[in-house]
């Protein structure tokens, strides 16, 4: 790529975002982070502040960047999804990527960013995909985060109208030794307590925090890709070996499993779709483009997020499940 080296990132204070900052910064990029306005507390240099609620940002911040990065929205975690929450859920993304693309509107089209990479999810595909695997020519699912990846995306796709390359990132699990799924996991776990969820046959699409980094990079500097990405590893894990590896990776026993019917009546529709679902994403366009994963597998990602001293031996993985 080349031309100025600027990146725009909303949600830069997140799990994944905060990650991406280091990432560019490093790379010897020009960040430039999307904040909103807090009475309490001085903005820091590279902070520019905007408001998609009101639907209120500065076009000039997004001239001239090689990329606009998008990945903000209300945790979809929290408890419970009564119809407020949903809402929040929500607008939270399509007024941010609304905003984003206004303001792109307002610039002369040799100024509009290179490219546009907006958050999704494999929520997408829906909840059941069963033992198909799934790439991103698989058709959307149903259930309420179908629809909104669904309309979340076709916000995004707006920008292609304006001659900007759009990339969709439909995230899988992201995992991180201080947050996203193993950084909620990681405690019980470490006292043994951790659970199978039923019969340990739902598929996870993970990734670890640093591949999503490298993929998200990849994603920017590549102007052959476009469209729908899979955010996931190559080899989906199945929880029952994602439990085993975990615990045996923190040499902790995995004899305890959490009943289906039990979270689904402690969570509702909130465990049904964000933590019972089955997906078994394949990041073809990433195999096909050519990117390298570090951790390919759970166990590898097990290894590089959380690191064993070295006079301890990794465990191997457990084979089930692929």
């Amino acid at each position: 790529m080349t031309g100025n080296r600027i990146v725009v990132i909303a949600g830069a204070s997140g799990f994944i975002g905060s990650a991406l900052v280091k990432a560019f910064d490093k790379g010897g990029y020009e960040v430039r982070r999307l904040v909103r306005k807090k009475s309490s507390s001085t903005p820091r240099d590279g902070d520019y502040v905007w408001d998609p609620g009101s639907h209120l940002l500065d076009e000039q911040v997004l001239a001239n960047a090689s990329g606009v990065i998008c990945m903000n929205g209300a945790s979809l975690l929290k408890w419970p999804w009564n119809d407020e929450y949903k809402q929040v859920m929500r607008m939270s993304r399509l007024d941010s990527v609304a905003t984003v693309v206004d303001a792109m509107k307002r610039l002369p089209k040799e100024k509009r960013p290179r490219v546009f990479l907006s958050g999704s999810a494999i929520g997408y595909y829906g909840t059941q995909t069963g033992e198909k695997e799934i790439t991103e020519t698989s058709p959307a699912g149903k259930g309420f985060l179908a629809k909104l990846c669904t309309d979340w995306e076709a916000a995004a796709r707006e920008a292609e109208g304006l001659g900007v390359r759009t990339v969709l990132l439909r995230t899988g699990l992201v995992m991180g030794a201080h947050g996203g799924l193993l950084g909620a996991m990681r405690l019980p776990y470490s006292f043994g307590v951790g659970a199978q969820i039923g019969d340990g046959s739902a598929w996870m699409s993970v990734i670890s925090l640093v591949d999503y980094v490298r993929a998200t990079i990849f994603c920017l500097v590549h102007p052959e890709i476009k469209g729908p990405v899979n955010m996931s590893c190559p080899t989906p894990v199945q929880n029952r070996q994602w439990h085993t590896s975990l615990a045996q990776h923190l040499r902790r026993p995995a004899l305890l499993r959490m009943p289906e019917s039990l979270l689904r009546f402690a969570g509702g529709e909130m465990a049904s779709e964000a933590i019972l679902a089955s997906q078994r994403a394949i990041p073809q366009r990433l195999i096909e483009a050519g990117f390298n994963f570090t951790a390919p597998t759970v166990g590898d990602i097990f290894a590089q997020v959380l690191p064993q001293k070295k006079h301890e031996k990794r465990p191997p993985d457990n084979p089930s499940g692929h």
